[in-house]
């Protein structure tokens, strides 16, 4: 489909949320009725919304869709005021086989026994900004001094930047993310920090050492390294898509613990009921919230519905995860919940790399926040939480608390 096809009567994408931990509205009736059904992005550009949670996963698995969007890029989805920057071509755009070996070395670096490795300086990490909160008074804003610097300066120890310079790539990427930060900032920063990490990996080359872009500088696909343009977009893809997924679940997951509970460090406290209680997190906040774009590279049939070759497909995880499909009453953010197998993550072959990576620093951010923090409470009505209902990844602009 294509912008000159435009049927009038095709609704938009369903944005607006009547609350803020709810999913819009239209995504019940979609599920039981049209689970699979043309829909309009903002920019004109006609798309397959896919709804329910056995279509999501059955299309993310389905080697006949693509995710190669830089060959046939559609305009800017424009959904507001703050979208996640465009990254460089790295593998969240690219198809088999050229997917397949990058894949491979990039998911060796991450799998849980690495990212295991990371553990104690992550617990630093989080102590550090806790310290900081509890020296400066009684009341702070997670969002900026603890949710979003914290998996900006995880990830910096992953890529092995240069304690020294950890502040600079810090404010680029805080610049990136921000909240009003003017068009043109953003891109001045980008251009900056692809120029920090393009030194990175040039500095990796000649002093390798115990991090991801040395090892992935040291490797070779088909007999030939990887090429400095490759490591630049996979070091972005993390730095960015990363920081910004994980800074604002972590946002979310605090937010809805309060929100829920009285007393969430019970919850947070015994490590088997926190990996239960991450998970459930995960399931009811998909941060990406207005779903995975994606291709179809030949015709699918699928739910009695014809989904021909180069049509867009946006597979919602926010309606998959909220699917009676998956688990009873997915509504409810439910604490004791478990086994539910989530898409928050994508799935298939393109599924979340840094997804070990981001559930530990989750486990260990919530697990210490609570247990530091025993009288920690909102400091306004979590309605009136100033939400990212505009951006592509769901989170807070600010979250003000007291203790």
């Amino acid at each position: 489909m294509t912008v000159e096809s435009q049927a009038p009567d095709l609704p938009g994408l369903p944005m607006v949320r009547l609350s803020p931990l709810a999913e819009p509205p239209q995504y019940a009736g979609l599920r039981e009725q049209a689970p699979i059904s043309r829909h309009r992005w903002p920019n004109g550009v006609e798309a397959w919304l896919v709804t329910r949670y056995q279509d999501v996963r059955a299309l993310l698995g389905d080697p006949r869709v693509s995710v190669n969007r830089f060959q046939a890029m559609p305009p800017s989805l424009s959904v507001g005021r703050k979208s996640t920057v465009m990254l460089p071509k790295s593998l969240i755009g690219m198809d088999p086989p050229e997917h397949t070996t990058r894949r491979r070395l990039y998911m060796r670096e991450l799998t849980v026994r690495q990212v295991e490795r990371l553990r104690p300086r992550i617990g630093q990490i989080v102590d550090q900004h806790l310290d900081e909160l509890l020296a400066a008074g009684r009341t702070a804003d997670l969002v900026r001094q603890f949710a979003l610097p914290i998996p900006s300066l995880v990830i910096a120890e992953l890529l092995g930047v240069p304690a020294e310079e950890r502040a600079e790539f810090q404010r680029h990427t805080q610049t990136i993310l921000g909240v009003d930060t003017p068009a043109e900032e953003v891109q001045r920063a980008t251009t900056a920090l692809m120029d920090c990490l393009r030194a990175l990996v040039r500095l990796r080359r000649d002093e390798p050492g115990e991090d991801i872009l040395s090892r992935l500088g040291a490797s070779e696909v088909d007999g030939a390294p990887l090429t400095e343009d490759e490591l630049v977009g996979h070091a972005m893809l993390l730095l960015i898509a990363g920081h910004e997924t994980t800074a604002n679940m972590l946002a979310l997951g605090v937010a809805t613990l309060l929100g829920a509970t009285e007393a969430p460090g019970p919850l947070t406290a015994d490590p088997e009921r926190l990996e239960q209680v991450v998970e459930e997190l995960l399931r009811f906040h998909a941060v990406i919230q207005f779903g995975l774009v994606r291709r179809a590279a030949e015709d699918i049939e699928i739910a009695g519905v014809t989904i021909r070759a180069g049509e867009w497909l946006v597979c919602s995880l926010v309606s998959a995860n909220r699917d009676a499909g998956l688990c009873p009453h997915a509504e409810r953010f439910d604490p004791e919940r478990s086994g539910a197998k989530h898409l928050s993550f994508g799935y298939g072959i393109h599924q979340c790399a840094g997804q070990n990576l981001a559930r530990l620093e989750l486990r260990i951010a919530l697990a210490r926040l609570f247990a530091r923090l025993p009288g920690l409470r909102l400091a306004q009505p979590l309605e009136t939480l100033p939400f990212r209902a505009d951006a592509w990844v769901y989170g807070l602009y600010e979250l003000p608390v007291r203790w």
